[in-house]
């Protein structure tokens, strides 16, 4: 569904293959995004595991390059959902 992750890089760029981008021409502020993600975590399963799988990686203390318009909501995600496990 979303191609070849690359687990260290996450790219927010709408339109992107990958579990955190949003779809082409999303247009919304980072308050938008997040709304966005929280629909998608709850209706994908690819989501989920990849926000757990980068989050598992950074609590390894692996450095995860987050990228695009977006990557400061995204790690923000990631760091939420790591502290509530």
């Amino acid at each position: 569904m979303y191609g070849v992750i690359d687990l260290l890089r996450v790219d927010t760029e709408p339109g992107a293959s990958s579990a955190f981008a949003p779809p082409a021409g999303f247009k919304g502020d980072g308050r938008k995004y997040v709304e966005y993600m929280r629909e998608r975590w709850k209706k994908d399963p690819c989501v989920r595991q990849h926000v757990a799988i980068v989050g598992r990686l950074m609590a390894k203390k692996r450095f995860v390059f987050f990228r695009g318009p977006y990557a400061l909501e995204a790690k923000g995600i990631v760091e939420a959902v790591m502290k509530n496990c």
